[in-house]
C-alpha cells in the first residue's frame, strides 16, 4: 500500500507498508528516511519519526508533538459491511428452519468461508472511495460467501 500526501510544513510525504510483510517505508520531502526500528525513522538532520498505526486501521506520523493522519481510520458502516459475510454464515448455518430452506454450511466451515471473505471485504472497501461502490462490494462479498456455503453444504448432503 502506498500513500502519498502533501504537508504544509514538512512537504511531500510518501508512506509504503507491505501487505504481506508489513515492512514499512517512509520519505518525506523526497528523501529516503533511515529506519532505525519497525516503526522509528530518522531523517538526515537527525529528526526522528514515529509511525502509529497500520494502512488498514490507519496510519498517524507523529514528528515531535504534531500527528499527522497518512491514511483515515475505518469508518463505522465499513466495519459493519465487512462483519455480514461472517454474521450470514453463523445465523444461517445454526438455524435448522432457514436450512430447511436452503442448506447452508455453518460451524467452522462457514465461519471461516465467512471471515475469510469478511477481510477481503474490509481490504477492497478500505481501498474505494465511493459510498455506492462500497456497497456494491459488499453486497457482491455477501452473495459470493452465500454461493460458496450453499456449494459445500449440497456437497456435504450429497455425500450422505
Amino acid at each position: 500500500m502506498k500513500l502519498h500526501i502533501t504537508h504544509d510544513r514538512l512537504g511531500e510525504i510518501d508512506y509504503e507498508e507491505s501487505f504481506w510483510t508489513g515492512k514499512k517505508r517512509l520519505s518525506i520531502g523526497g528523501k529516503q528516511l533511515t529506519k532505525l526500528s519497525s516503526k522509528q525513522f530518522r531523517d538526515d538532520a537527525g529528526k526522528e519519526y514515529r509511525i502509529k498505526g497500520y494502512y488498514i486501521m490507519g496510519v498517524t506520523l507523529l514528528d515531535g508533538t504534531e500527528e499527522i493522519r497518512l491514511s483515515p481510520a475505518p469508518k463505522w458502516y465499513e466495519i459493519v459491511l465487512s462483519l455480514l459475510p461472517l454474521i450470514l454464515t453463523i445465523t444461517w448455518g445454526n438455524s435448522t428452519v432457514l436450512c430447511s430452506f436452503v442448506p447452508l454450511v455453518g460451524g467452522a466451515i462457514g465461519g471461516l468461508i465467512g471471515g475469510v471473505l469478511g477481510c477481503l471485504n474490509f481490504v477492497l472497501v478500505k481501498r474505494a472511495k465511493a459510498l455506492w461502490l462500497k456497497i456494491v462490494i459488499s453486497v457482491g462479498m455477501l452473495a459470493a460467501c452465500f454461493l460458496v456455503c450453499y456449494l459445500i453444504a449440497l456437497a456435504i448432503l450429497a455425500a450422505l
